[in-house]
């Protein structure tokens, strides 16, 4: 397969920047000498813009320190064309242009030789492929002045997206609406209700008319419908059991609370994703693929949910966890930024949680990387002081204390907001139902 050129293209964009330094910058913005399929065309634009960065003048004689005489006698021939001066943007938008296209082709062509060695899984070869393409589509920069961004503030004042609650009314309260191209991280230890509250959101988001996709991770779809079952059947005072729908023991009654459990999702915009397993990569063609679907069904995608944040792969092959989850993070957060949705990642804690006194999180705790904290715009921690007051066993002398102790928690769950970009941290109770796998204000 050859590769997509136009060395012509790249000779007169070099003419052109030897003729008139004042292309320079712009070249520079988007370009860099890797953008260029012939390598001395490429050392020709790296000299040319780091001479200018220098604040010095750029011409062919200016640059003959770095170049031996055949190299030189060509640049002086390129610095006598000055046709180029006619067409300099359209010369740097196809240069441009034609490197992205080739790096896309480079990245496809790895996924289609991988099509031919059969022990390479049909889901890695599909990441390839998708972190390809995902790459490109997302390489956009916006560069607006000030004023530009203050006059586009006046024209959206009032028609603003206010961004997507859950209906848990206290924790709308303490932590505000999940906004277009926020990264929200939802974080506990296990028992402490994250995908009881992430489902419990993402269903509330989604009857309000909010775009949502869940990507399940850790759970089949089987087991988030069943899950999905006994938080719409649950009216806040009685429901049907989420271990009877598990099970399959329903009576009448709680099999017609089932299907009209039914019949309130249908038409609502909530997507599943089911992946034991998932690049960054891929799931950015995913979350594009489901806006496309529900633009085409009348809604917008506003809210992605992702169970849980560790059991993402990222693109690329990490050497430690840390580097993993830092690569991750700083996927998700530019994901959310490129298409304009709001990212709520579940996420474990480390188990230093749990021999602190209290067991209260704090923000180190978050596992694996301090990256998660530095890209994130909110991060909500769970806590169920129940959970752990149960793991005390009878013979332990702290017993007692933990039975009197257990009455005033019971049922609860504290929502700690201990980070949040644009607004106060606090914490909140909200009421946990552990019998029906729902979460409420």
């Amino acid at each position: 397969m050859s590769a997509i050129q136009n060395t012509d293209a790249e000779a007169a964009l070099i003419a052109g920047l030897l003729n008139d330094n004042e292309w320079i910058d712009r070249a520079a913005d988007r370009l860099s000498g890797a953008d260029f399929y012939d390598p001395l065309y490429g050392r020709f634009y790296e000299a040319i813009v780091r001479e200018a960065a220098q604040g010095r003048g750029v011409n062919a004689i200016t640059l003959r320190p770095y170049f031996n005489d055949d190299e030189l006698r060509q640049l002086i021939r390129l610095s006598s064309d000055l046709s180029a001066l006619l067409a300099m943007r359209e010369l740097i938008g196809q240069v441009a242009d034609i490197s992205r296209r080739r790096q896309m082709q480079a990245g496809l062509s790895v996924a289609a030789e991988a099509c031919a060695d059969l022990t390479i899984p049909q889901s890695e070869i599909i990441a390839h492929a998708d972190a390809a393409i995902a790459e490109e589509a997302s390489g956009a920069i916006a560069q607006p002045t000030g004023a530009e961004c203050l006059g586009a503030l006046l024209d959206n004042l009032g028609k603003q997206d206010r961004g997507v609650t859950g209906g848990i009314q206290v924790l709308d309260d303490l932590m505000g609406p999940i906004r277009p191209k926020q990264l929200v991280i939802g974080a506990g230890r296990p028992g402490m209700g994250k995908t009881a509250l992430a489902l419990s959101y993402a269903i509330g988001a989604a009857q309000q008319g909010h775009g949502v996709l869940y990507v399940s991770l850790e759970m089949s779809a089987q087991e988030l419908a069943e899950r999905m079952a006994a938080d719409l059947c649950f009216d806040g005072h009685e429901g049907v059991p989420y271990a009877a729908i598990r099970d399959g023991d329903l009576n009448g009654w709680q099999k017609r609370r089932v299907a009209e459990a039914y019949s309130k999702m249908q038409g609502v915009p909530f997507h599943i994703i089911d992946a034991g397993a998932l690049t960054t990569g891929r799931l950015n063609m995913l979350v594009r693929r489901h806006a496309r679907k529900m633009a085409a069904d009348g809604y917008k995608l506003e809210l992605v949910v992702i169970d849980y944040l560790q059991l993402l792969h990222p693109d690329s092959k990490a050497r430690s966890n840390y580097e993993a989850v830092s690569e991750i993070s700083r996927s998700l957060k530019a994901m959310a930024k490129d298409q304009g949705v709001g990212i709520f990642a579940l996420a474990q804690l480390s188990r230093s949680v749990e021999s602190r006194e209290g067991n209260r999180p704090q923000l180190s705790d978050l596992r694996d990387s301090g990256q998660i904290e530095q890209d994130a715009d909110a991060v909500l921690f769970l806590l169920r002081h129940e959970y752990y007051l149960r793991q005390i066993e009878e013979n332990s002398p702290e017993y007692a204390k933990a039975q009197q102790a257990l009455e005033a928690v019971q049922g609860q769950i504290e929502f700690i907001v201990a980070k949040r970009r644009n607004g106060v941290a606090g914490t909140a109770t909200g009421r946990f139902h552990g019998a029906y796998q729902a979460v409420r204000g």
